[in-house]
């Protein structure tokens, strides 16, 4: 595998609903089961101390990728999705986001597939304050240390938003070996999940987590059907 690229999507929130509980079929297939996401979040915020803020690089602000932030509002149930997919944009992993895009949601999908795949590159528009804590987290759990053998790559169009110095030094245009990874590509995914959200918004939780389920694995089956004619 030669890149993995993470990214959050708040349009992917659902409302509060209240009623009866229903059963999932497809629990943990594609969007990771919210109680080992929380118990992996919990356990990072007891050892490591969050920056507080927003992050910025020259004279950008982002509003996504910080370290710490409150669970969301009473009106929602969950804020968006966190979700990663390779170079040819077929999806790995998601899960629900309840505090907004902290790092710690790309880093449980990022030690969670490097627990199966040998990825080289780690792609997102925020690396230049993703990979440092990072590195503070591996410090407090030894056993993260694998993440850190993933080189960073930062999103190549998004590296135009970052100061000069940032973009050589990050860029994924500048990694040797990344090719002509471009690292947006989550951007292609989000785009077409956030037509989902139109519906999926106002359903349950188990019909929310089933429905993108089935239309993550139909984009996938496309993706891999079609898979020869883009690299031909």
């Amino acid at each position: 595998m030669v890149a993995v690229s993470l990214d959050g999507n708040r349009k992917m929130y659902r409302f509060n609903r209240q009623g009866a509980v229903e059963c999932l079929y497809f629990e943990g297939t594609f969007i990771a089961k919210d109680t080992d996401v929380e118990g992996f979040v919990q356990r990072i915020r007891d050892k490591v101390k969050p920056a507080p803020g927003h992050p910025s690089c020259g004279k950008s602000n982002f509003k996504a990728g910080r370290e710490a932030t409150r669970k969301s509002e009473a009106r929602l149930d969950e804020e968006g999705m966190m979700t990663s997919v390779c170079r040819h944009c077929i999806l790995f992993s998601g899960l629900n986001m309840f505090r907004g895009e902290i790092f710690a949601y790309p880093l449980y999908l990022q030690q969670d597939l490097g627990k199966e795949h040998k990825i080289e590159f780690v792609c997102t528009d925020v690396m230049c304050k993703y990979y440092p804590y990072i590195q503070r987290v591996v410090e407090s759990f030894p056993e993260l240390q694998y993440v850190l053998q993933m080189r960073p790559f930062l999103s190549v169009m998004h590296a135009k938003g970052h100061s000069t110095k940032c973009e050589v030094e990050w860029s994924g245009r500048n990694q040797e070996g990344a090719g002509l990874t471009v690292g947006e590509e989550v951007e292609a995914v989000n785009s077409y999940l956030s037509r989902v959200a139109t519906t999926t918004k106002y359903m349950s939780k188990a019909r929310r987590t089933d429905m993108i389920t089935i239309h993550a694995r139909g984009w996938n089956l496309r993706k891999k059907q079609n898979l020869h004619r883009y690299l031909s």
